[in-house]
């Protein structure tokens, strides 16, 4: 059996998958975040275990017989350690805008930083900008959240390519830690942990991991990014196909042969088996549908608003919805008399539709593939055929998941695929 744990943004996920991959039962627990002056955005590492905890102790309340445990999970999140492993400060999440200082001046300090970093450019909500504000001290070592959860387990500081890829301290080119990076947030090499390939074995669970309900001597297989892993779940290196995930914010995720060149909007890094990665992604998503429903007449229910969204014809009769996440509100546009509720619900699905394809064009410039859609959204099939007519291809709904992703990592891992 295998047991995949999905470190989400929202809640953290667990379950149990057989050597068929067929899931036999999972978990799951919800995060709260605390808000602060500045844009700061933490979670509270008491909270973060409990949860973690209960996710786990719900997937593993039959007696199973684990033979791997795998890790996926939200980028950038992290804490500082001492050399013990014990949490200096609270996770600092991806979603924490308050290094904006700190962005500027690694931006006049790390003139390449696209052509060596996932991203293209530097952003206030990445771990470098956070590490360059706080200076950490030479005795202390950052840990994104799976590796956090790893050394806990395990005893082991370890990351994958994947996660620190992303996290602006890590060389594409050099395939290692970035020194000009490292210097420019007063870090050494030493004060951060090993790097293994997506998908790799970082270490072997202790008596320590009993705590949560696990068992001791299970290798731990550390499965990169939830997107990575829900691109895995879907076999997009094999189908050579695109997913899109329609949740929280909008993203299309692809497979590639060769490490994509840097762009403005791209994300990019490594893929299970030596492969690549390139995905591009959109604030905007379910949370602009969530709002809608709540300020639309008629539409307080998923339901509710699909069924009145379809009552309106493609165009939605001249209405147009623009959304501005980064600003927090919405327009519609061109409203008359003769537009009604429905018409303004389906103008927030053709918005959202017409940035998909946007983002499928940025991630395949040269001719989309075939699409498979995953996420809440994909269950909305007014959506999906809103998609299929932005993109102008056919969308599919698919049902892979990062657990289930993460898990096929760790089974193949352990059979020595």
């Amino acid at each position: 059996m295998i047991m995949a744990i999905d470190l989400g943004s929202t809640s953290f996920k667990a379950a149990v998958f057989d050597r068929r991959l067929r899931q036999l039962r999972a978990g799951s627990r919800r995060l709260v975040y605390r808000f602060g002056a500045g844009g700061s955005v933490e979670l509270a590492v008491a909270h973060a275990l409990s949860a973690l905890r209960g996710a786990v102790t719900d997937a593993c309340a039959a007696d199973y017989n684990l033979s791997a445990i795998a890790l996926t999970s939200q980028a950038q999140t992290f804490t500082m350690v001492d050399d013990r492993g014990r949490s200096q400060m609270p996770f600092v999440s991806w979603q924490d805008s308050s290094a904006g200082a700190a962005c500027a001046q690694l931006k006049g300090k790390l003139k390449h930083f696209g052509a060596h970093c996932s991203f293209g450019e530097i952003l206030p909500g990445l771990q470098i900008c956070q590490l360059r504000r706080r200076r950490p001290k030479a005795r202390l070592m950052p840990l994104n959240l799976p590796s956090y959860v790893l050394r806990l387990w395990t005893g082991a500081a370890v990351t994958d390519e994947n996660i620190a890829a992303m996290s602006g301290l890590y060389s594409l080119k050099k395939r290692g830690w970035w020194p000009e990076a490292l210097r420019a947030c007063g870090l050494r090499e030493r004060q951060l942990p090993k790097i293994i390939p997506v998908g790799g074995i970082a270490a072997l669970t202790t008596a320590a991991a009993r705590r949560f309900g696990l068992p001791a001597g299970i290798p731990v297989i550390l499965a990169g990014n939830d997107q990575t892993a829900g691109g895995y779940a879907a076999y997009l290196e094999q189908k050579k196909e695109l997913l899109i995930t329609l949740g929280t914010a909008q993203v299309a995720y692809a497979a590639t042969s060769k490490l994509p060149r840097a762009a403005p909007g791209l994300v990019r890094g490594p893929y299970p088996g030596g492969l690549f990665y390139s995905m591009a992604a959109d604030e905007c998503g379910g949370n602009v549908v969530t709002w809608a429903q709540t300020v639309l007449a008629g539409c307080a229910t998923e339901a509710r608003f699909e069924a009145l969204s379809a009552q309106s014809p493609k165009g939605c009769r001249g209405m147009v919805f623009e959304p501005d996440v980064p600003l927090a509100r919405g327009a519609w546009r061109n409203i008359a008399f003769r537009h009604g509720p429905g018409d303004l619900a389906r103008a927030v699905l053709e918005a959202l539709s017409r940035r998909m394809a946007d983002l499928a064009r940025r991630v395949y410039p040269a001719g989309l593939p075939s699409i498979k859609v995953a996420g809440g959204g994909a269950q909305s099939r007014l959506w999906r055929s809103i998609i299929a007519d932005a993109l102008g291809v056919t969308v599919q709904r698919t049902t892979a998941t990062p657990l289930a992703g993460a898990a096929r990592m760790a089974l193949e891992t352990v059979r020595g695929k």
